[in-house]
């Protein structure tokens, strides 16, 4: 699994990023690990979590506690003294059973299942489980599509859970479906041109999803003429503006931000064509350029398709 994590800017002001490896379950055992509690959070840059350490969730990191689950109380001998460390299916299950509903409760009114956070665990690893460690802790960590695991700053139930990139990131595109940010030189199904904060628009009351998009219709051309540098660089550029909206469960848990972004659809399919380059240079649609291609048509409803999947 990877991590890919913004690096900061370059000259131009475009995303720059860094890749750094991650381990796909769990972490070895430690004193960080094995005095985590519910509430803190926890960070580790190697591949085999060596270096997992306590952090203030004020800092980046890749793991906020929402329950320590002693495996050992349960009744039985399958997490017993002699039992076998458990296989990556059994603590996918145990994740499931245990650690989403313990979680959900750490979280209250305050978790977005549409949001940007998922429920994980992390375990003692198998020389930990070795010794005799049987605690798991169950969290939250942001996890993009594609499995890749991204930072995380502030604690997650004080944050706007909503998934939102940043002016000028491109989401990568896989069979005409976004995935995760990646370089806008690499093909992308779009590219994010604003955020808008619905609450400061409709305040607290839910807007049906017919009226976010009555708003964002005119909201996200203007954000996206502005990105561009004129209304005309849009056609010109053979793209669409898109956007997605907060469902009622989101919004009640505190999620009001949505994304703008601009892409290509395929056909009557729906899905995205792949766009290379950034749509305020050179760009390529599914290989050809923008001059060599038909005016887009307009969308067929008001709106467009969630350009986040789940959300």
């Amino acid at each position: 699994m990877l991590i890919v994590s913004q690096s900061g800017e370059d000259e131009e002001d475009a995303p720059a990023w860094e890749t750094i490896s991650a381990p796909t379950t769990g972490a070895v055992a430690g004193e960080a690990y094995g005095t985590a509690a519910v509430g803190e959070c926890l960070h580790w840059s190697s591949p085999d979590a060596s270096d997992l350490t306590k952090v203030d969730c004020a800092d980046e990191h890749r793991f906020e506690v929402g329950a320590v689950v002693d495996l050992s109380s349960f009744p039985g001998s399958e997490f017993g003294p002699e039992a076998e460390y458990p296989t990556e299916i059994r603590f996918s299950e145990l994740r499931t059973e245990i650690c989403e509903p313990a979680v959900t409760r750490y979280m209250g009114a305050r978790y977005d299942p549409r949001g940007r956070y998922s429920i994980n665990l992390i375990n003692p690893g198998q020389d930990g489980w070795q010794e005799g460690e049987r605690t798991i802790r169950c969290g939250l960590q942001h996890v993009g599509v594609t499995g890749a695991v991204f930072p995380m700053v502030g604690q997650a139930g004080q944050q706007d859970q909503s998934v939102v990139w940043d002016d000028g990131f491109c989401i990568g595109i896989n069979f005409e479906a976004p995935t995760d940010p990646v370089p806008c030189e690499e093909p992308h199904a779009y590219e994010v041109v604003g955020t808008v904060d619905l609450g400061e628009h409709f305040g607290d009351g839910y807007p049906p999803v017919a009226e976010q998009d009555r708003f964002l219709d005119d909201r996200c051309r203007q954000l996206a003429a502005d990105y561009l540098g004129s209304p005309e660089r849009l056609t010109e550029q053979r793209l669409t503006a898109f956007w997605d909206t907060r469902s009622l469960s989101s919004w009640l848990a505190g999620s009001r931000l949505v994304n703008c972004s601009i892409g290509a659809q395929t056909g009557a399919g729906g899905g995205f064509s792949a766009i290379v380059g950034s749509a305020r240079g050179d760009i390529t649609i599914d290989g050809q350029r923008p001059s060599e291609i038909a005016l887009p048509e307009p969308p067929r409803v008001p709106g467009a398709p969630a350009l986040i999947p789940g959300n």
